[in-house]
């Protein structure tokens, strides 16, 4: 009986187990624990025995208590109108007489009354009348070379608070932080090259006005170039960057450069300026009246305490104070030492900002955001293509059936989000229904179990129902790396669309599509990516039918079916192998499914990418039947390479012999069907079959 061998594309390696699935879910769950840990991590708050130009958080703290010690400061009231103008107008004396003689303090007190129109919500024409700012120039003693004018940048924050609330947080901090930052300056041992206003404006809760008196009416306000404005929707925590520009780039530059403890993001100022935040702050009041630039900066951590009773000093920790404050004070010393501040306004565009764990900024202008937009689209493609080819090799299908598979897997993955945005949508709604809607706003571990979980466990189902049947799509690695294209292929399509749309929010797709595309396009194996090594002999194919000839490629142990090498010709009696000709000894026999140009033919394949069972003749060079049976590693010329360990009994006769000769070719056989020579004993080959493992 001949020996029936069976052939069909095995995978180099097996599919990841469940423990990977377990190892990945780990490191997850690790990797948030860490950016929690960084999330919490402030710095050790200074004391009095610091140096004088340190910002120092109990003497911030203590200007905290005062003020909210008052209470409620609501705009128009004794405690907002006496009381804390009284706190203020004390720390502010108390500081000028500390001050450097480097530097002089001034102080002026305003009452402001006007109208603006407002763009809020429903849109407003905003009246208001005697509101008061306390407004503080701190400036070098020496004077200014001539015909320089004068610049200065402002700091703002506001002292009111909203009804039933001490206002600890929103904002009396800012105000204890904007103070401790004046006094630094001012203690200074060398006067300032540029001029500071420190505005504390008390009607910000009345929606914006006594911003709008000082921008538009106070004296000093004509010389203010940029701007740094504090404001607070939770208690505590890391400061976010949130709004910055419209112009002046190099402000962003400065914060990257200067800032100890980093925290920003382009996104949080899409999201907040696209109005899904039914809020606002000063920054709209210089930005749009004043034609400024500058940087909004806000906690927002503990948000449950924002404009309750809640909001009181012993909710703020010192640590807090002492981040913002190390923050707000170098970036107020680097845009004063910055040469920008005293040029026109650069009207260029902002930046794609975004900070990396808190230790890094990093930022582009939009020239170069949209080069690597670019950069990251073509390169997408190439990994598209390079597995594609791979596959080609491989698999024997077209790049055609792997492109439209990559298509039909985004869309599933598509399909997936969608389904978990909906679970989460339904969730929110039940617990609109259950009157329990800020649930997880207290205990924001309860964002995992109500939004978190629900989403991944449709997604996940919505996506293994999408999946074709079984053997409709390639399996095991395979099947993972069209997946992964599919996702990369799936943010890119993302990426395309913010950046058509003018988004710098678009850093967030970039980064999902480059690094899993670098990460592809870096051969990890050897050969090119999973399975690019191990089936790269498979892909070297010569046609019998069409006379033409394959190079000699490295022969598989797996592709000899033990010892009984099949020869092109066929089978004779007994199993024994039998050979036409000594070219047919070297050439690889084309795939049963394959056409004259080693093509698979249309229909073959019963799926989208998975081929069907063929048939495949595998044949082995005459060489040394030792060093194929247990290495792979045979050089072009048909001798087993001496760099390998091997059993060649000519290899271990010459230990100096660097690589075996070439086999000798056997005389052709006399008959096809003739047995062999009596001297030389029939090998029967085994007649075990070589089946495929189901995966």
């Amino acid at each position: 009986m001949p020996m029936k061998m069976m052939k069909e594309n095995i995978l180099p390696q097996p599919p990841l187990s469940t423990w990977w699935l377990f190892v990945a879910l780990a490191a997850t769950g690790l990797s948030l624990y860490g950016v929690s840990l960084i999330d919490y991590a402030l710095p050790e708050p200074l004391t009095r025995a610091a140096p004088v130009e340190k910002f120092i958080a109990d003497i911030a703290y203590e200007h905290l208590v005062n003020l909210t010690s008052i209470g409620p400061r609501v705009a128009g009231s004794y405690e907002n109108e006496v009381l804390a103008i009284n706190i203020l107008v004390g720390a502010v004396k108390q500081i000028a007489r500390e001050a450097s003689p480097h530097n002089r303090v001034e102080l002026d007190l305003q009452v402001a009354s006007g109208a603006f129109s407002l763009t809020f919500l429903d849109g407003m024409t905003n009246v208001y009348h005697g509101v008061q700012n306390v407004v503080v120039r701190v400036s070098g003693a020496g004077g200014r070379p001539r015909g320089r004018r004068r610049t200065a940048i402002l700091l703002n924050c506001h002292f009111d608070t909203v009804p039933d609330s001490p206002g600890a947080s929103d904002d009396g901090a800012g105000c204890a932080v904007l103070l401790e930052v004046m006094r630094a300056l001012a203690a200074t041992p060398h006067p300032l090259r540029h001029d500071v206003i420190f505005l504390l404006n008390g009607a910000e809760e009345n929606i914006l006005q006594a911003s709008h008196g000082f921008i538009t009416q106070h004296k000093w306000a004509k010389s203010v170039r940029a701007f740094i404005n504090i404001e607070a929707c939770g208690a505590g925590g890391r400061e976010v960057l949130f709004q910055a520009g419209p112009d002046d780039p190099w402000i962003m530059e400065v914060y990257a450069a200067a800032v100890p403890h980093p925290f920003a993001s382009s996104l949080a100022q899409e999201l907040f300026q696209s109005g899904l935040i039914p809020a606002d702050t000063d920054f709209r009041i210089f930005r749009d009246f004043g034609k400024l630039s500058g940087v909004d900066l806000a906690w927002s951590s503990n948000g449950y305490v924002y404009h309750t009773g809640l909001d009181t000093a012993d909710n703020i920790p010192k640590s807090a104070l002492q981040r913002t404050g190390d923050n707000v004070l170098a970036l107020t010393r680097g845009m004063l030492s910055s040469e920008n501040l005293e040029k026109e306004v650069d009207k260029s565009g902002q930046l794609v900002y975004f900070d990396v764990l808190g230790a890094v900024v990093i930022s582009g202008r939009a020239p170069l955001a949209a080069l690597a937009v670019l950069a990251t689209i073509a390169l997408l493609l190439l990994k598209i293509h390079v597995n594609a080819t791979r596959a080609k090799k491989a698999l024997y299908t077209r790049r055609g059936w792997w492109w439209r598979g990559v298509g039909r897997a985004a869309a599933a993955q598509c399909a997936a989000a969608c389904g978990g945005v909906a679970a989460s949508c339904a969730v929110a709604a039940a617990l609109c229904v259950l009157r329990r809607r800020l649930a997880f706003y207290s205990r924001a571990w309860l964002l995992a179990p109500l939004y978190a979980l629900p989403a991944l466990a449709v997604s996940w189902w919505v996506l293994l129902r999408l999946q074709p049947r079984e053997g409709a799509l390639v399996r095991g690695w395979w099947r993972g790396r069209l997946q992964h294209d599919a996702g990369a292929a799936l943010w890119g399509a993302l990426l395309l669309l913010c950046a058509a749309c003018g988004l710098r929010s678009a850093f967030l797709p970039l980064l999902w599509t480059l690094l899993p595309t670098l990460a592809d396009l870096v051969p990890l194996d050897g050969g090119g990516g999973a399975g690019g090594g191990a089936v790269a002999g498979r892909g070297r194919v010569a046609a019998a039918a069409g006379g033409e000839r394959a190079p000699p490629a490295p022969p598989d142990p797996r592709h000899a079916g033990g010892r009984g090498a099949v020869r092109a010709g066929g089978v004779g009696r007994r199993g024994a192998p039998v050979q036409r000709g000594a070219a047919a000894a070297r050439d690889a026999v084309p795939h049963a499914a394959l056409g004259a140009r080693g093509r698979a033919r249309p229909g073959a394949a019963p799926g989208l990418l998975a081929p069907g069972p063929r048939r495949q003749l595998a044949l082995v060079p005459p060489t040394c039947r030792s060093s194929v049976a247990r290495r792979p590693w045979v050089s072009a010329a048909g001798g087993c390479t001496a760099a390998r360990p091997t059993t060649c009994p000519c290899c271990r006769s010459s230990p100096r012999r660097t690589a075996c000769p070439p086999p000798r070719r056997p005389a052709p056989p006399r008959a096809l069907t003739s047995p062999p020579p009596r001297s030389t004993p029939p090998r029967t080959p085994s007649r075990s079959t070589s089946r495929v493992p189901r995966t």
